[in-house]
Parts: structure tokens; C-alpha cells; sequence
């Protein structure tokens, strides 16, 4: 049985990490591609998808709870650095070692380059292991984030949100590919996509705000309560049962736009378990999602610039 931390048990939120990373951030001041070059910063921490959403949810004064399988050296440095950041981290054993994901900085171009390594393979009896400790949980809200390991079918992730909804649990779903084509056949309660993911879903190319909205209320209308589209730099859609809003972020200079959507989905989750209206949701993960686009490593957002900047989120409504 998980032993989950005692504070992490008192939140309403559950992160579900199934593939989990340790993150380095290299920043160099001129990436020369077949050369030998010296970093000028590098970072390290404890990633993937769920372990940025709680980092982000962790600035803004929420505790959740996050949930990974863990494995080898990397997996045990994945521990260190998410304690002594004092995320709430319980680990599902596994043999194999966890993943390393780079992320390089070229100063000279602002453009992040990203070499993200796949993952260990989870044998039968650690994904029931892990899948057993997610409905152990005493969570009420559940956000799935990130890819699943290799070796675990897409249906597998279908089946674990319909136990979780007949639990009365709360689904939120930030994923991809067959896992997400999947994650919607079992209706969670919010799907946050990008445009390029939706577009993936329905065959279609979203390239703008019409034709990503368009995509958002046919979803919405095959069963899913909230759909929420980012579209980067130009925001985000949101859909569900009584509105539709597009949010603008502001202008910000951007130092690396890796995990801006993992801030924006923290923010989305905490404004709506609050039963804040989805413009407030949007407003306040939009928010997020500019703050950390400013930021080297992900999820480091602070209150005063979420504040200011959510002042600034344009809302237009359909």
C-alpha cells in the first residue's frame, strides 16, 4: 500500500504522473550543432507533465498530492529533488530506471530545443500497483498529465477514468495521441487540448481560434463537460454547457515556453474545484500559462505576476 504524505491527504487534488522525468535545463549561448561547447547555466529537477502542475500549483499556496512510478538512480533523485522542493511526491516502485528529458536554451535564436527520452517499460504488476494507489486515493479531483508509459494501452487509461468517475471522482486530462482518443470514449469531466492535438482527434488542421472552436464544441457535445483549447502565444478557448470564451493573454518576453501549458492547467484546475466560472478559470489559467512563459524552469510562477498579469487576460465571449 502507498503511504501518501499526511498534508498531500488534506488536499482535493490528486496529480497522476504516469511517465515522470528528470528534467535538465541547459542554456547555452549559441547552439552549434556537431560542436563541443561549453553550458553557460544548467538546472535540474524533478518533471514530466504532473510534477510542473504541482510545482505551479505549490507557488500559488495549493498543496496536491502527486502520484508517480519511480524507478533506478534516476528515480530516486526524482524523490530528492521533488522533497526538497517540498512537493508532495509518493512514488510507485518500479525496476526499470526513470527517464531523462532535455531541454537545451539557445540564447542566440530563443528557440528550446527538447530531446525527451521514453520512458521505462512497467511491468503488469507495477501498473496495478499504481492504477490500485490512484482509487486508494482520497482525492476528489484527479488530473491525469502527460504521456503513459510504454507498454501500457491507451485503453487501459479509458477503463481507469470510468472507475474514477464511478467513484464520484473529478477527471481532468491533459494528454495526447491514442491516450487522449481514448481518455474521451470514458467522458472526464475537462479535457485540456492544444490545437495541434485537437486537430489530431477529428483529422482536421486547427490553425486558427475559428476552426479551434468549431473543433471544441464538437467534442463538448460527444459528452466532455468542459473543453478547454490552448493555442499558445494567441490563449485559449474554453467550452462547456452555458459558455464559450476565448481568453488573451498579454504580451510577456519569453525565456522558455516549455511548461506553460502545465502552469495554465494548474491554474484551470485550482479556479474551477473552487467553482469559479469557466471566463474566471480561463482568466486565471492564462495567467499561469504567461507567467511561465517567463520563467527558465517550469512551473516557478508567483502570485503578484499571475495577479497582474490576469488583470491584463482579454475575454471575448462567443
Amino acid at each position: 500500500m502507498i503511504e501518501y504524505n499526511d498534508l498531500s491527504e488534506l488536499s482535493p487534488f490528486l496529480i497522476i504522473t504516469p511517465n515522470p522525468a528528470i528534467d535538465r535545463i541547459l542554456v547555452v549561448p549559441a547552439l552549434q550543432i556537431g560542436q563541443a561547447q561549453r553550458v553557460q547555466e544548467s538546472r535540474i529537477a524533478a518533471g514530466g507533465k504532473g510534477l510542473n502542475v504541482g510545482r505551479a500549483m505549490k507557488s500559488l499556496g495549493v498543496t496536491a498530492s502527486i502520484l508517480a512510478p519511480l524507478g533506478g538512480f534516476t528515480g530516486q533523485q526524482a524523490t530528492h529533488l521533488a522533497r526538497r522542493e517540498c512537493l508532495a511526491l509518493s512514488d510507485v516502485p518500479i525496476g526499470d530506471e526513470t527517464r531523462v528529458c532535455t531541454l537545451v536554451v539557445d540564447l542566440a535564436t530563443q528557440q528550446v530545443t527538447v530531446l525527451n527520452e521514453i520512458g521505462p517499460q512497467l511491468t503488469a504488476t507495477e501498473w496495478a500497483t499504481f492504477e490500485q494507489a490512484i482509487l486508494d486515493h482520497p482525492a476528489t479531483w484527479h488530473l491525469f498529465c502527460g504521456s503513459l508509459p510504454p507498454g501500457v494501452e491507451a485503453s487501459t487509461l479509458a477503463a481507469l477514468i470510468r472507475a474514477l468517475r464511478i467513484r464520484g471522482k473529478r477527471v481532468l486530462i491533459d494528454t495526447s495521441g491514442a491516450a487522449l482518443a481514448m481518455a474521451i470514449t470514458a467522458q472526464p469531466d475537462v479535457v485540456k487540448v492544444n490545437g495541434e492535438e485537437l486537430g489530431g482527434l477529428f483529422g482536421d488542421h486547427i490553425n486558427n481560434e475559428h476552426t479551434a472552436y468549431q473543433a471544441a464544441i464538437r467534442l463538448h457535445r460527444e459528452g466532455i463537460e468542459q473543453v478547454i483549447v490552448t493555442l499558445g502565444a494567441d490563449g485559449a478557448i474554453g467550452v462547456n454547457r452555458t459558455a464559450a470564451v476565448k481568453a488573451t493573454p498579454p504580451a510577456v518576453p519569453v525565456q522558455n515556453p516549455i511548461g506553460c501549458g502545465d502552469s495554465f492547467f494548474a491554474g484551470l484546475a485550482i479556479a474551477l474545484e473552487r467553482g469559479q466560472p469557466l471566463a474566471t478559470a480561463l482568466r486565471l489559467a492564462t495567467a499561469c500559462g504567461a507567467a511561465d512563459a517567463q520563467t527558465l524552469a517550469p512551473g516557478h510562477i508567483d502570485d503578484a505576476t499571475v495577479n497582474a498579469l490576469a488583470e491584463r487576460v482579454h475575454l471575448r465571449y462567443w
